[in-house]
């Protein structure tokens, strides 16, 4: 790993001048501090939140989030008068109207706090962009609190969302994940619209989403926002896959240090920190930083699904299964006054890793990327511009050997304000911009690289209205234009939310979203397999921004069955123009010259003659048998064969016809869902959607047949007979020595059949106008992307948690979609060829418990059961069978041997059930990790 020396050390010298340069001394100054505890039963409240504001100044609020013991501590506040409010999910908040402060003083406050059950009006900012009550969001919500994630044991932060409702998930390797909302997933999958405080952690120009290489640590992430369903009415078109929002955590609210240091089996390590403060009253800071190293999953030779794969790659490259990883973040934060914080950060990051993408797997070898950010709060407004750029490293595709290089930036501006236009009226208005910039040197985007940039300017509003104390109402309309396709489109939203009681909601929700194609999809241009022995023909994957036309030549259309023009693969003609088919002219001018250099000794036993036979008389027969004195006519019909590249094997298709631009791709989805608290114990939520997709946009397939003769042999034995019977001379000369036509023909067949093509021998490639490199060179097979017609399904999330104690928490929840695999006439299409795969499972199930007992002792178990799909993901095809994996966590609280110490210990895949998770990756079986925590 090249980077990783030079980097970590950059890495400690910046965190050592921030620490000189952020942190005074402070002499004059209180100090509060304390224990958040249950009033009943005194157990301590880890996570709880305690916020100090002065009274009578405009000082901006500081506090403290308590630690695992529920202690907290507040240091350098002024002398003087404070407000202290503490709260915690699922408890009563907590008021002191006055604690007073001297200089130097340090106060002791213990606070109770009392339960009231489950809070499910957690506050979410994702679904309408602003601050709002879960209850009353217009959207289906799961919140995750930093406290759900204590003690959370895995290489990336996404592994805290494996048992949440509607998400799937897919491992393909130790820190390697594809995740999607409610299906269609795929690999290299960027569908899900991901955010880190706000910023679009996707990749840029690949627009997919490496989980490994975002800055989001467990020890730095204050909550998480899962929105499903459609958000394009307010993120902009393509977000119609849902919402999946980090949020970290803010040095003003959450100062401190934090170190972890992981190991575990499969020689895992790594180690993360932070550290934050503050500087003065009105500068924070932050930094963050993680570092990875694992020998990962790898795929066995044994097995017949990973022997395919690995029968892909370039002939005596081995894969690199060391995984490793790194990344380092920092932020300042500006309090400007009481309503205004500027906020500034950026980081980078960079992996070495095995990853599963639409073109075939690749290495990544240093690949990770770049980012800064400028964001500004005050009051209602909101803006922020960010620019993400990718690092390629030395990166490559196997089955080709080549680096690919990827230097692409993503550069967003944003601006909103948010508005209360009376007691019953909320308004937002915003506007966007996005522009993509692809960079790849060619290796990924080839003959587009010039012409790839995509920009979308966006335009949109939201309102709510509180109809009555039981109904609201909201109303949302984003306008997108997009330079590619040049038009303006609407993606409204309408949501109605009735609230019989405040602990119990009803919503019904109508979203209509366009998702765009991507970089990859219009303008991909890259080998994906250069020529084996197994295939000596290059295959190229290209996108689809202007679609492809298949030449065409009303000449061939005479005498072949079809007038497409084909390239020819034969090496003596790399490339010339021919029909679907060969002619037999062409053939029998092949077949005759290796004829005519067999000896004539040979010929003599062929055709039954003496040894003695005069050679004069051999030359005499091979003289009439030239080309031109027996002229050998006709055709032979061809037919059209499309490779499915992962098994090698061809299926046959009647014609082929033009592809079309890519469209973009519609939603249409109505929901409707109940959230609510029963017996103040019990949360219960469950959703039902219904969603139409038109113009869905596939994976990579190979669109470009190959062209078979299978009645070669018999038509050119028959066609040769005649030759023979035409020409009166030969077949005089030949009767004499007791042979018929017939005989003969069939003797020369069988003689010339390891030089004719196989009825599964491709001769030649239709290709269409726009990948066709012409005559002399060796035609490619061509893949790419298409729109699929329509699909239509249904599906059901069902959720429950339920709180038996404050201690004892019970989980689970279930999805079920109605099809996983949709035929063409589930598609609106005519072609028994094109078929679509959810990529994910029709039913899944996820339940568990954890158990915290007070001050030291906690223990959590969960299953989750994955019922078996089908994969149709480009390259990757197959079948994924059904699993059930159970996780076991443990963890104990040190503080009594030194303070903020803890450990926990993780058994993922307890019963080492070894099973497959997508098609391409290799099986997973146990993995056992520990990890020491520090607080401080």
């Amino acid at each position: 790993m090249r980077w990783c020396n030079l980097r970590f050390n950059w890495m400690w010298l910046i965190g050592l001048l921030m620490l000189m340069l952020a942190s005074p001394l402070y002499s004059q100054t209180a100090t509060l501090k304390g224990k958040v505890i249950d009033s009943a039963t005194g157990e301590v409240l880890p996570g709880a939140n305690v916020v100090v504001t002065a009274i009578g100044t405009s000082a901006q609020p500081t506090g403290a989030a308590a630690g695992e013991d529920g202690a907290y501590i507040v240091t350098r506040l002024a002398a003087g008068n404070y407000m202290v409010v503490a709260s915690f999910i699922g408890y009563a908040r907590k008021e002191f109207s006055s604690i007073n402060l001297t200089a130097g003083e340090t106060r002791e406050l213990d606070i109770a706090l009392d339960a009231t059950g489950i809070s499910v009006n957690a506050i979410s900012i994702s679904a309408s962009r602003r601050p709002e009550k879960t209850l009353e969001a217009p959207a289906s919500i799961t919140v995750l609190s930093s406290s759900e994630m204590r003690g959370e044991v895995a290489p990336t932060a996404a592994s805290v969302l494996k048992n949440t409702v509607g998400v799937d998930i897919s491992q393909t390797g130790i820190d390697r994940r594809e995740m999607v909302l409610r299906g269609f997933n795929n690999a290299f999958s960027g569908a899900t619209y991901i955010l880190t405080d706000y910023r679009q952690a996707a990749v840029p120009s690949l627009a997919v989403n490496i989980h490994s290489i975002m800055p989001n640590m467990v020890v730095d992430l204050d909550k998480v926002e899962i929105v499903r369903g459609p958000g394009s009415a307010l993120y902009g078109a393509g977000v119609d896959a849902g919402v999946i929002h980090y949020i970290t955590k803010d040095p003003f609210s959450h100062p401190g240090t934090s170190i972890s240091v992981n190991g575990g089996e499969r020689s895992f390590f790594s180690g993360a920190f932070r550290h934050a403060g503050v500087a003065g009253e009105n500068i924070g800071y932050k930094l963050t930083g993680q570092y990875g190293q694992a020998n990962d999953w790898e795929l066995d030779p044994n097995d017949k699904l990973d022997a395919e794969q690995l029968a892909n790659d370039a002939d005596g490259l081995q894969r690199n299964y060391d995984y490793k990883k790194i990344n380092v973040n920092g932020m300042l934060q500006f309090r400007l006054n009481d309503n205004t914080t500027l906020t500034a950060d950026g980081g980078f990051s960079a992996l070495d890793a095995v990853v599963l993408t639409g073109i075939g797997t690749v290495q990544a070898d240093g690949f990770g990327y770049k980012y800064g950010q400028l964001r500004l709060q005050s009051g209602g407004f909101f803006a922020q511009a960010y620019l993400n750029n990718n690092d390629g490293g030395n990166s490559f595709v196997y089955g080709t050997d080549s680096t690919v290089v990827d230097n692409s930036n993503q550069i967003n501006f944003q601006a909103q304000y948010d508005m209360d236009i009376s007691d019953s009226q909320q308004l937002i208005v915003g506007v966007d911009y996005d522009r993509t910039t692809p960079d790849t040197k060619g290796t990924v985007y080839g003959r587009n690289e010039d012409n790839d940039l995509i920009s979308e300017t966006g335009l949109y509003a939201q309102s709510l209205t509180r109809l009555s104390p039981m109904l609201d109402l909201t109303l949302a309309l984003r306008g997108d234009y997009n330079n590619i396709y040049e038009d303006f489109v609407l993606s409204p939203r309408v949501a109605l939310v009735v609230k019989p009681s405040s602990q119990h909601s009803f919503r019904a929700t109508y979203n209509y979203a366009y998702s765009s194609p991507g970089n990859n999809s219009l303008f991909l241009d890259i080998v994906a397999r250069e020529p084996d022995a197994s295939l000596p023909i290059r295959i190229r994957g290209r996108g689809a921004a202007y679609g492809y036309t298949f030449q065409r030549n009303s000449a061939f259309g005479a005498f072949a069955n079809s007038d497409l023009v084909a390239r020819s693969l034969n090496p003596a003609t790399p490339g010339a123009a021919q029909p679907i088919g060969l002619p037999l002219d062409a053939v029998y001018n092949s077949v005759f010259a290796s004829l005519n250099a067999i000896p004539n000794a040979t010929i003599k036993q062929l055709l039954g003659l003496p040894s003695a036979t005069p050679d004069a008389l051999i030359e005499q027969v091979k003289a009439l048998f030239a080309p031109g004195v027996t002229n050998v006519n006709g055709f032979s019909q061809g037919a059209l064969a499309l490779l499915n590249s992962t098994t090698g094997t061809t299926n046959p298709v009647s014609d082929v016809v033009n592809i079309d631009p890519l469209q973009q791709t519609t939603s249409q989805t109505f929901e409707f869902g109940y959230k609510g608290l029963i017996d103040n114990r019990l949360l219960m939520a469950v959703d039902f959607y219904y969603t139409s997709k038109k113009n869905f946009v596939g994976p990579v397939l190979i669109e470009t047949p190959f062209v078979l003769v299978p009645t070669l042999a018999q038509d050119f034995q028959a066609a040769l007979a005649a030759g023979i019977t035409n020409n009166a001379q030969l077949a005089a000369t030949l009767a004499a020595v007791g042979q018929t036509p017939e005989a003969v023909a069939a003797t020369i067949t069988q003689l010339a059949s390891g030089s004719l093509p196989s009825p599964s021998t491709p001769v030649a490639i239709v290709v269409p106008n726009e990948n066709d490199l012409g005559a002399g060179q060796i035609p490619e097979l061509l893949g790419t992307y298409k729109n699929f017609g329509k699909v239509n399904f249904w599906g059901i999330d069902a959720a429950f948690q339920y709180y038996a104690s404050p201690s004892l928490r019970l989980f689970g929840n279930m999805s079920v979609v109605s099809d996983d695999f949709f035929d063409n006439t589930e598609l609106d299409e005519t072609s028994t060829d094109i078929t679509l795969a959810l990529n994910a499972p029709k039913f899944k199930a996820k339940g568990g418990f954890n158990y915290n007992m007070l001050n030291s002792f906690s223990f959590g178990a969960s299953g989750r059961f994955v019922k078996g799909f089908p994969v149709q993901s480009g390259p990757y095809i197959g079948e994924i069978d059904d699993y059930f994996l159970l996780d076991v966590n443990i963890g104990y609280d040190l503080s009594n041997y030194y303070q903020g110490l803890r450990f926990d210990l993780a058994f993922n895949n307890l019963l080492n059930k070894e099973h497959r998770e997508f098609i391409g990756a290799p099986k997973l079986g146990r993995m056992i990790m520990g990890q020491l925590n520090l607080n401080f």
